[in-house]
């Protein structure tokens, strides 16, 4: 009976540093439910897309999340060119989920700009409005990624809320030809995969489309390959969760390029096929 005892008191000691073990197993595991990250990125060029959006720009961003839910919000100050004719600010709030690879969420931008009255632009105008027309937009974005083995990515993208409108002719009851504000609903389709370089280096490759009439086109054509982008990153860890990047980043819009509109004058830029950003990027996280 004593040697029983003494042989279940002896399990029980050999378990108890592996019970130890399993509980601070899940304490970290639900420690690590909640997560937050920030960064400031100064870049040459704001591109996005395959579209030129702006010039030299400080853009800030910050992320929290909790099982997966998150928030981040996303904000650019800069010029709109190199000619620094005026400036082009933009906030982007989004929420959504991330696990397993997959993420889904919701983008809503605002542009601090005005109406074509004069008056400033609301947050919540959800209203369609034309290119430049003043309001906000809302995106519903889904993209997923296989794994760290294999980084193949692919993204849908499509926009129902606010400005992405063009004119249109339509024919009326009676026969009458009217202009008429239609919503776009641009969509845009996006295929990437990431090359893991040596010493920290990281080279990104997508392939963009958008599968009819949509803002990549100016609102004409139908289907369109918009981008052809690499992207090199390099990446150096420091101390306290920081991270410091550096990138080369290179957007070709194969849409109705031409020798003439493939690089424009920095005033042009808005039009030109073949955009450019360099830029460096701090990072801290927990």
């Amino acid at each position: 009976m004593m040697r029983r005892r003494e042989l279940l008191i002896t399990c029980l000691l050999l378990l108890l540093p592996l019970a130890n073990k399993a509980a601070e197993h899940n304490s970290l595991q639900k420690e690590s439910l909640f997560d937050w990250s920030a960064s400031a990125t100064l870049t040459s060029n704001y591109i996005w897309r395959g579209l030129y959006c702006g010039g030299p720009s400080l853009q800030l961003d910050a992320t929290v999340s909790y099982a997966g839910v998150y928030a981040n919000l996303w904000w650019n100050v800069g010029a709109k060119d190199w000619t620094f004719t005026g400036f082009n600010p933009e906030v982007d709030v989004c929420i959504g989920f991330s696990r397993w690879g997959l993420n889904v969420n919701y983008l809503h931008c605002f542009y601090f700009d005005r109406y074509p009255d004069g008056s400033p632009s609301r947050f919540f105008d959800f209203r369609n409005h034309p290119k430049d027309g003043g309001g906000a937009t809302g995106e519903w974005r889904i993209s997923y990624r296989v794994s760290d083995r294999i980084p193949l990515s692919c993204l849908v993208a499509f926009r129902t809320f606010g400005r992405d409108g063009y004119y249109a002719e339509v024919k009326g009851e009676n026969g009458e030809v009217k202009t008429e504000l239609k919503r776009a609903y641009s969509t845009y389709l996006e295929v990437g995969y990431d090359f893991d370089l040596t010493h920290d280096w990281l080279l990104a490759t997508r392939v963009g489309v958008t599968p009819a009439k949509s803002l990549y086109t100016g609102f004409q054509g139908d289907f369109a390959v918009t981008l052809v982008g690499l992207k090199l990153t390099k990446t150096w860890q420091v101390k306290g969760g920081m991270s410091i990047n550096t990138f080369a980043n290179v957007m070709l819009q194969p849409w109705q390029v031409t020798k003439d509109n493939l690089i424009k004058p920095i005033d042009g830029a808005g039009n030109q096929k073949l955009n450019f950003a360099v830029g460096c990027s701090v990072l801290i996280g927990s």
